[in-house]
């Protein structure tokens, strides 16, 4: 009994942290719209952990934090209220409708791919394997999850040169190494209202580090930018299913994208990440020598935010 009351107010917790951060950023993220500042955030990485933040952040709070707290501290009568018990609903509905949109959008993604396929084939990376496809399947596009694929139509081969294709598989296979596919899948698992233009904003990044993946010469730039004019043509007899990336299924703005490629000058350089995984290392160490004052901290916190 004591333990499923520490559940429930694990999940009331998680309720109220999850609703105010998604609130905050959504609205921050309005707010920066509306003043017109589009290019502030331009980095793929940077806007999916603002996507995901809010629900990360209300987990490991919620079951390192909270749940052992209430264990270690509360006392042993029951003294939560009705709002507890509606917090915690609210929670598990939540929950609820992440694992249905995210099983939703697993189940239509794999009904197209077979829709669409009509033979595989080994591609020449080892590690990837290739899909034909025809039936008015996109032209290009990497599907799956865990083990990602390159879906390759006739169409491509057929409007493509081998460069363009060689630059544009190479563009799908920058999809792949950046999980681009789970990530998307989280985003359908943790689902809030108002986060859409994050999540746009999100997709339009990612082609553009995937455009930037596959470029290392302007040669490559002009082949990838002739690929993107190619396809675009036939590009609205399709759509995108929710768990892959197409070349040129709308994520991003092809004359965006065709304009940065024709004006590349030389390889973007790689961000650097080790700097984050340093200050998340300091941020572990410091909450670990003062987790007991963390309890305490987080217990009091409880005890305001969930009545």
């Amino acid at each position: 009994m004591f333990a499923a009351r520490g559940v429930v107010v694990c999940l009331a917790f998680f309720a109220v942290m999850y609703g105010t951060l998604s609130c905050l950023i959504g609205s921050a993220w309005w707010v920066r719209q509306r003043l017109g500042r589009k290019q502030a955030v331009s980095s793929a990485r940077v806007l999916f952990g603002i996507r995901i933040f809010p629900f990360a952040a209300s987990s490991l709070v919620a079951i390192f934090f909270t749940f052992p707290s209430f264990w270690l501290m509360e006392c042993r009568s029951l003294d939560e209220d009705a709002t507890t018990f509606f917090l915690a609903a609210f929670a598990l509905v939540l929950l609820g409708m992440g694992i249905a949109r995210a099983h939703r959008a697993a189940r239509l993604t794999s009904r197209a791919v077979m829709q669409w396929s009509s033979s595989s084939s080994r591609s020449s990376r080892a590690d990837t394997a290739a899909l034909s496809s025809a039936r008015g399947a996109p032209a290009l596009m990497l599907v799956g999850v865990s083990r990602p694929k390159i879906m390759l139509s006739d169409m491509a081969t057929t409007l493509l040169s081998a460069n363009e294709l060689r630059v544009a598989i190479r563009h799908e296979l920058g999809h792949s190494r950046s999980w681009d596919n789970l990530k998307k899948l989280l985003i359908n698992a943790t689902p809030f209202p108002g986060m859409r233009g994050i999540e746009q904003a999100w997709r339009e990044a990612a082609e553009l580090a995937a455009d930037d993946s596959a470029v290392e010469t302007k040669q490559d730039a002009l082949d990838l930018a002739a690929a993107l004019l190619k396809l675009s043509r036939s590009a609205n007899q399709w759509i995108e299913p929710k768990l892959a990336s197409g070349l040129v299924c709308g994520s991003s703005a092809i004359t965006v994208r065709v304009q940065r490629l024709l004006d590349w000058r030389t390889a973007p350089r790689l961000r650097r990440t080790w700097p984050w995984a340093v200050l998340c290392v300091l941020i572990v160490g410091v909450v670990a020598t003062n987790y007991a004052t963390a309890l305490v901290m987080t217990h009091r916190l409880t005890e305001l935010l969930v009545p």
